[in-house]
């Protein structure tokens, strides 16, 4: 059993989003948003900035965090010509003056677009090159409705990103530096539009050990920040808290990564460990061919090579009573290519008017909310994972210590007993 000391009692334990017993949270926040801004995406954009000033506050209430340790980014991004001739990212940088970040949304107008995928890995170039601060929290959420350039979709005009970067590449070094990655998906455009872009967006973000979120109501988006925003801060002070010992069970004393976080998972269990939570329902249906398609995205060492290798789901991605909650038009439920083969509900964040409630007699919403509740196996994979990614060159086929050189151990490639 990992030999792990008791924890230190924080907001990681409290039983609710506010405490004033809670000691305030001195460690800094960076979120990065890198914003689609082509002609599909007007009512998100409008979303962020009317809901920003409230995942600020909000963020700044129920994480006890002083406003001037948070900054916000932004990039926005469109596609590289000749598809889009008006730019391919805009880089906003940081700013702790939320006004003026309000400023920068509302200057950002849907249009142009071209071919379906767009400029999202020169947005996410832009975001691992920002000017970080070193012990922040460290968050890039990326709200979209199409994947990259490169993934193989019908239509795609490139064969890869005309910057020469490698969304894989660009993760694993996020991932080495503490950057979390988080992707919004607005849907059902994304999974009923292309057919590769579910299964990319869920390896690229667990490369990062992030996750993936399917928005089916635009006016949710600032739910959606705000939940993510708060987990990660809980999870980010048990990264702090355990890593030295984690790397210590991975790198010297040869335990499996897997076998770390059952162990972890156990311990604060024991202990009656609790972090506010963010809830989310799964409106993605189960498929083997996916999970085996997010396996080859996230093994693989650039676009082209897994290209080869995936396979395309033919079942319907959302579950079909979901489909019609968004405020999208009702044909977006089939998908362009099936014929071609080749607000918070709980935790004192209603849905407020601002965040446009579900009318009466709607399709049901996918649910979501905060909640304190213990660690869960996921999270404590995250807490591992993050650990040891951060003192390891992140590599396809593998992690690797960087003072050492030494291969993080997994049960995947550690030979069975005789």
């Amino acid at each position: 059993m990992v030999t792990i000391p008791e924890p230190v009692q924080s907001s990681a334990s409290s039983e609710t989003l506010q405490d004033s017993s809670t000691p305030r949270n001195n460690r800094p926040l960076d979120i990065v948003f890198l914003q689609d801004t082509t002609g599909s995406q007007g009512s998100y954009i409008e979303a962020a900035c009317k809901a920003i000033r409230d995942i600020c506050d909000k963020i700044s209430a129920a994480g006890q965090l002083d406003k001037a340790l948070m900054r916000f980014g932004l990039v926005a991004f469109r596609d590289h010509p000749p598809q889009d001739r008006t730019y391919v990212t805009k880089n906003f940088g940081f700013t702790n003056d939320i006004e003026h970040m309000q400023k920068n949304l509302s200057s950002l107008k849907a249009e142009g677009g071209g071919d379906g995928p767009e400029a999202q890995t020169a947005a996410l170039a832009a975001a691992l090159n920002m000017p970080w601060t070193e012990k922040a929290v460290k968050m890039v959420i990326l709200i979209t409705d199409a994947p990259p350039h490169g993934l193989g979709e019908l239509g795609d005009g490139f064969t890869a990103s005309p910057d020469q970067n490698d969304p894989l590449i660009i993760a694993r070094q996020m991932a080495e530096r503490g950057i979390t990655l988080f992707v919004i998906a607005c849907e059902p455009t994304l999974s009923t539009h292309y057919k590769h872009a579910v299964d990319f967006y869920e390896a690229l973000t667990e490369i990062t050990s992030g996750q993936m979120f399917p928005l089916l109501l635009a006016n949710q988006l600032g739910d959606y920040i705000i939940g993510t925003a708060l987990e990660t801060m809980e999870t980010e002070k048990l990264v702090e808290e355990f890593e030295h010992i984690i790397i210590d069970d991975v790198y010297s004393k040869d335990m499996p990564v897997e076998k770390v976080a059952e162990n972890l998972q156990q311990f604060m269990e024991s202990k009656g460990t609790k972090i506010n939570s963010v809830v989310v329902d799964d409106v993605y249906t189960k498929n083997e061919t996916a999970m085996q398609n997010q396996q080859i995205w996230s093994n693989a060492g650039s676009l082209g090579e897994a290209r080869k290798k995936v396979q395309v789901v033919r079942e319907p991605r959302i579950m079909p009573q979901f489909l019609h909650t968004a405020s999208t038009s009702p044909q977006m439920a089939t998908a362009s290519w099936a014929a071609d083969p080749s607000g918070f509900r709980g935790g004192g964040f209603g849905r407020s008017a601002a965040y446009g409630g579900p009318l009466a007699g709607a399709a049901p919403t996918p649910t979501m909310y905060m909640q304190s509740q213990q660690v869960s196996r996921q999270q404590s994979q995250r807490i591992v994972m993050q650990s040891v990614a951060r003192n390891s060159a992140v590599t396809p086929s593998g992690m690797f210590s960087k003072a050492t050189g030494k291969a993080a151990p997994t049960m995947k490639n550690i030979d069975p007993m005789p």
